[in-house]
């Protein structure tokens, strides 16, 4: 679009939204994701910042390190609430903030983070690390765990606040902004397009933690991934922004970052065609009396094993368990009305992405400037 229409355009988004005009919004280049950036980092530059900090779980014995990806306008501050607490409960947190505040190539900056994973597992030792991602962070990560090599080099994924299938607006808001990442937000972008297309990896845990009353990522079933995890906060009013500091969401995060891995099955071992295997002795026959001995009518009768009939109701147990609704992948936690699994794609009452969202939360905050 050209600057000479740019701002008519922009004017028009602003009024439709808010029914007020750009020109309330301070001077600068809103084109810019620098600029959102800073206008959101300064409203909220209270709640970022903890006075105290309360006491938390029991610190991991082993610290391991876990990367933070931020999203599309954030900076590496928005972090700071979540850094105190990994670092209290024993996690050694690095934050990555990607090129131009990820508005550019999606694709590119999945590439970029199997860079920046591949040196941080060089410069730390370890095999794998954690990756905690927002927004946009959340989808390139998962990009990268499906299609890129990541899956070997990452224990657990969990984003929140992560628009993984899409906003319906998005296309709007790039002609507005024009940044990349906008178009590659649209559903059924080439971008979106590969990452719903492959599936999650056996070996690494997703999770998904998302608010049902988000101000930007509408409708909130576009953060629910087919074969994860997918929390949903559905208590109240729980806002977009709100997930960097609260420290009951918080809990939520940890919860899902220590979540116990996948145990790996061991490898099949082929049988020896020389070897004749020698068939098992069934438990009734161990217990049998010996036919050439005579028969011993004060013997009391042998136990019975109870252990095999005991873990099959164990297992009944457990089923009816998860049918009461336990957390388990695909389930939505918090009485979300989505079904199960389900990635139903946004709809029409998306609202617009990028710039004109923006302008919309400020609004909805009764925050002027």
């Amino acid at each position: 679009m050209k600057p000479a229409r740019l701002l008519p355009a922009l004017a028009l988004s602003c009024l439709s939204l808010t029914a007020v005009g750009c020109w309330d919004l301070p001077p600068g280049d809103k084109t810019s994701p620098y600029f959102w950036s800073d206008l959101f980092l300064e409203k909220y530059a209270d709640e970022l910042v903890l006075t105290e900090l309360e006491a938390g779980p029991t610190p991991l014995a082993t610290p391991r390190t876990v990367l933070l990806i931020t999203g599309v306008t954030i900076k590496a501050q928005w972090f700071d609430p979540i850094i105190a607490r990994l670092m209290r409960d024993g996690f050694q947190p690095v934050v990555w903030e990607p090129p131009a505040l990820l508005s550019g190539s999606l694709f590119e900056a999945s590439e970029q983070l199997g860079d920046v994973v591949a040196g941080l597992l060089a410069e730390t030792g370890e095999s794998k690390i954690d990756i905690l991602a927002e927004c946009t962070g959340g989808v390139i990560a998962r990009h990268y765990i499906q299609s890129l090599g990541g899956a070997d080099k990452v224990s657990r994924l969990v984003t929140f606040v992560s628009p993984q299938n899409g906003i319906a607006k998005a296309s709007f808001a790039a002609a507005i902004a024009g940044w990349p990442a906008l178009d590659d937000l649209t559903p059924g972008s080439d971008f979106l397009t590969a990452v719903n297309s492959v599936p999650l990896p056996t070996g690494v845990p997703v999770t998904s933690i998302y608010t049902c009353t988000d101000e930007y990522i509408q409708p909130f079933e576009t953060s629910i991934i087919p074969g994860a995890t997918n929390i949903g906060l559905c208590d109240g009013f729980v806002g977009h922004f709100q997930t960097f500091y609260d420290p009951s969401i918080y809990l939520v995060m940890h919860a899902a970052l220590t979540e116990p891995l996948p145990v790996e099955s061991e490898p099949l071992v082929e049988a020896d065609p020389l070897v004749q295997e020698v068939p098992e002795v069934e438990p009734e026959l161990e217990n049998a009396p010996d036919v050439n001995e005579p028969e011993d009518l004060n013997r009391a009768p042998a136990a019975r094993d109870t252990t095999a009939e005991a873990g099959a109701e164990a297992t009944i147990d457990d089923e009816k368990d998860d049918d009461r609704g336990g957390r388990r992948r695909g389930v939505n936690a918090f009485g979300c009305t989505t079904a199960a699994g389900s990635a139903r794609g946004p709809d029409s009452t998306a609202l617009l992405f990028g710039v004109g969202l923006l302008v919309l939360g400020l609004r909805r905050r009764n925050l002027r400037v």
